[in-house]
């Protein structure tokens, strides 16, 4: 063959992309979480209501059931069960189901891929079938899977079928030899993801989903703060990002919770990501990209936002942005909720504060107070306290604070302003010393806090503790200010400062969150 023959001949040739049955293997590899990988053969029920004119849900009216997909586990088999009563394949779905990326007629929606059931199933086990029958079909199909057995090139699935009756529809994959197993408290996880995940399915009461005979909830209803009208701080809204729909819900809860704070991300009503595991963009939230700042915000802002159109990830817990989408809708979010994050920041006139100061609220603290404050121990201190001369208290404090070591010191501010310095210690003392103790000098103040103090070991929360801490700081600055200007204490003019050093801190909010705000679009909007 000639020279140029043969250059031409090289042009010509094509090879085929070809991909061997060994790539099954990798599929248990995917980034899938248990909740997600569950929660492909729960698109393929709830989508093939919708590929079938809704044909299953007269048949289940007509039968008094509720579209259901039960998931078993056991532990001891090592074995994974998911059964639904969902309309069901006849031979020629199940064959085009066990297609690997072969889109079908039925592959839109929630199953647009055609994927999940097997990257899901790979993913769990190595060994797995799915039985099935249609509705009004009479005839039951079983397809069992070995991945290792198609890893070897055993690429020929068997089938067998049997005889059923007309009015039977189900399917049901049973899932061994598991890659994984399931602990006990991963179980609560994987029902609360559920129960998010298809919350909007769950809350129109047209799906159950059951975990090991458990009902799956739905997520705890959120309580929004309200303005003075009594009507809640929630927007709606429908926006447009390159020509695809982006549409919800932005809203500041009432109370603040890391948990609910957040925005949730839906697709064809199933949630792509969100609570438990809100997406927090940098640009609305803070911090750092997904997980956000520990702020005010972060606890307060929630929303849903729904994404038609929009690419998800192969394990469909992720939105696959395509071009300048994500910049163009963190621009939207953040001129978008601007005002509602001043509001959770604040929530003052009519927000939390309002609810929180509720009357009828208030009248059951007040007969807690009832209690507390009448009652014979609170009498008998108050009656029988034991005063020492004020030189004996002062040289006690002194001694305290000598006694300090460098693993006490849980905060030092060198300057607080006016040339005051503040430290906060932590001291491992006896239960009988003081709760509190500042010693004052001629630069600043010294908060000592007595860890083992009874009255701190009923508190729980790390919120309140991080507030009891902040309104000691706020007194001991006040108390030394006060004493320091006026040469001895007066306790209207320490309560005075206090109140403006109070407020600086909602205006310091304020301001920081204006000024975040503006940074953002500002980059946003950067060429």
């Amino acid at each position: 063959m000639k020279k140029d023959d043969a250059k031409k001949d090289n042009r010509s040739r094509t090879a085929d992309f070809d991909i061997g049955p060994g790539s099954i293997t990798a599929y248990s590899r995917l980034s899938y979480t248990m909740w997600y990988a569950l929660a492909e053969f729960i698109d393929n029920t709830t989508q093939s209501r919708e590929n079938y004119d809704h044909i299953i849900d007269d048949v289940l009216a007509d039968e008094g059931n509720p579209l259901r997909v039960e998931i078993n586990y056991n532990p001891t088999k090592r074995e994974l069960t998911i059964t639904d009563n969902s309309i069901g394949m006849t031979y020629d779905d199940l064959v085009a189901a066990l297609k690997i990326a072969r889109p079908t007629k039925d592959s839109k929606g929630r199953s647009k891929y055609g994927m999940g059931m097997k990257t899901a199933a790979c993913w769990i086990g190595k060994n797995w079938s799915v039985t099935t029958c249609e509705w009004d079909s009479g005839e039951e199909w079983t397809a069992t899977v070995s991945v290792d057995d198609i890893a070897k090139g055993k690429v020929a699935i068997p089938l067998t079928s049997k005889k059923v009756d007309t009015d039977q529809h189900y399917t049901v994959i049973k899932i061994s030899n598991l890659n994984r197993h399931i602990q006990k408290r991963t179980e609560e996880t994987i029902m609360q993801y559920l129960g998010s995940m298809y919350r909007m399915d769950i809350r129109d009461k047209r799906l159950i989903i059951l975990f090991n005979g458990k009902q799956v909830p739905l997520p705890e209803e959120l309580q929004f703060a309200t303005y003075d009208t009594n009507k809640e701080v929630k927007e709606i809204f429908d926006h447009k990002i390159n020509g695809k729909r982006v549409h919800g819900w932005f809203g500041v809860l009432h109370t603040g919770s890391r948990k609910f704070g957040g925005f949730s991300l839906f697709q064809n009503n199933r949630q792509i990501k969100g609570y438990p595991d809100a997406w927090r963009p940098r640009s609305v939230f803070g911090g750092v990209d997904e997980e956000g700042s520990n702020t005010l915000v972060s606890q307060r802002l929630t929303g849903e936002i729904v994404l038609d159109g929009f690419e998800v990830s192969h394990t469909k817990d992720d939105i696959v942005w395509q071009d300048d989408e994500e910049e163009r809708l963190e621009e939207f979010l953040v001129e978008k909720t601007l005002n509602l994050k001043r509001y959770a920041t604040t929530m003052r006139k009519g927000g939390g504060t309002k609810n929180a100061w509720d009357r009828e609220r208030l009248k059951e603290i007040m007969e807690e107070a009832k209690i507390e404050f009448s009652s014979n121990e609170f009498r008998d201190a108050l009656a029988e306290a034991q005063l020492p001369p004020m030189e004996v208290i002062k040289q006690a404090n002194q001694k305290q604070a000598q006694a300090l070591s460098d693993k006490d010191w849980l905060l030092q501010l060198p300057d607080v302003g006016s040339g005051v310095q503040v430290r906060v210690a932590l001291q491992d003392r006896s239960e009988n010393d003081p709760h509190l103790t500042f010693v004052p000098d001629k630069d600043g103040i010294t908060v000592i806090i007595n860890e083992q103090h009874p009255y701190y070991a009923e508190i729980d929360s790390q919120e309140r503790v991080k507030e009891i801490i902040f309104q000691y700081v706020y007194d001991a600055v006040a108390e030394f200010r006060v004493a320091k200007r006026l040469g001895r204490q007066e306790p209207d003019a320490v309560r005075k400062l206090k109140d403006q050093l109070l407020r600086s801190k909602i205006q310091r909010l304020e301001n920081l969150d204006a000024e975040r705000g503006e940074k953002e679009l500002a980059k946003l909007r950067e060429p």
